[in-house]
């Protein structure tokens, strides 16, 4: 399984260091960019905890991912799970499990979401000012 790189994982680990009740929403840009919310999640076989990071907008009245994607967390590393973008009806999970057979990961897909994560990260920590 691909982890995302160091650079990310920090911010990663300041994010989480932020949390209040499993949950907080960061707005440090004051309205300039979408506020970061995070959230641990779920528990999920082989990872300590499992973390949501998500931009949300609004559409109808509806909250909207923009993106979201969750990652666990092993032995100090976090390894992305899932990406979601709710404005274009694109979901992706890179760990299939079902029929009781043991879970089969997309290291391809994961990879691919390891390097979204290091440029989305650096973006966060950047218009959130941490």
């Amino acid at each position: 399984m691909q982890a995302i790189c160091e650079e990310a994982a920090a911010v990663m680990r300041k994010l989480i260091g932020m949390l209040k009740d499993d949950h907080f929403k960061l707005d440090n840009a004051s309205g300039r960019y979408m506020p970061v919310v995070v959230e641990q999640v779920m528990d999920r076989p082989g990872f300590a905890d499992v973390y949501s990071v998500a931009h949300y907008g609004e559409q109808n009245g509806d909250l909207m991912a923009d993106p979201e994607m969750t990652f666990g967390e092993w032995d100090g590393q976090f390894y992305p799970l899932t990406f979601r973008n709710d404005y274009l009806g694109f979901v992706q999970d890179v760990v299939s499990e079902g029929d009781g057979r043991e879970p089969v990961v997309n290291e391809s897909q994961q990879r691919e979401l390891a390097v979204f994560a290091a440029l989305w990260f650096r973006n966060i920590a950047a218009q959130q000012k941490i």
